[in-house]
């Protein structure tokens, strides 16, 4: 198992990593984004090959909440650039779920 520090610095690379994959998702840098994701990837089998992360407690996990945090977010503007088309399945799937209104179902009978 990490120990804390190691745990923590693992974190800190997948930030890392996933910072670098959005600049290369801004540059539409398909082959950077690819080699980025690789080093994603051996980061978590070399966790799991050490037996996994330490559990953190106090000041120690609130480090690891953020880092998880700025981590989500870069993974969600990466996937805002690559796959517009979820964003716009996402609004067409909200307008079909909401309830039809009196004007909406009269505008239909026109």
């Amino acid at each position: 198992m990490l120990s804390n520090q190691q745990t923590l610095a693992a974190y800190e690379n997948i930030l890392f990593f996933t910072q670098k994959m959005l600049e290369a998702a801004k540059k539409n840098d398909n082959q950077q984004m690819q080699y980025l994701e690789d080093r994603i990837d051996y980061q978590i089998r070399s966790i799991k090959n050490e037996g996994g992360l330490a559990k953190l407690s106090g000041e120690l996990r609130n480090q690891k909440i953020q880092l998880l945090h700025c981590i989500l977010d870069n993974d969600k503007a990466i996937k805002d650039i690559t796959d517009p088309w979820l964003n716009e399945l996402s609004a067409l799937i909200h307008t079909m779920n909401r309830p039809e209104t009196k004007e909406s179902a009269s505008f239909k009978t026109r």
